[in-house]
């Protein structure tokens, strides 16, 4: 739970930096706002994919077939 409120505070921090980039006033604001909404974004898929780690743990070695499951992607 822990990691989605954190991915949930980290992609409000990114739509503010998408906002940043918007409504920048020069070239270098919208260039630099544009690196921040992309590290943000990097932050938001990466506490996503812990989050879904824990909630699937790694599944023991067996003969069957394994189905994995659906991960999450921030587009």
């Amino acid at each position: 739970m822990t990691t989605l409120i954190s991915a949930s505070y980290a992609l409000q921090r990114q739509k503010i930096a998408v906002e940043r980039t918007l409504y920048a006033r020069s070239a270098e604001e919208s260039e630099l706002a544009a690196r921040w909404a992309s590290a943000w974004h990097k932050l938001v898929q990466r506490k996503l994919d812990q989050d879904l780690a824990a909630r699937h743990p790694a599944p023991s070695a067996f003969g069957g077939f394994l189905i994995q499951p659906s991960s999450r992607v921030l587009h």
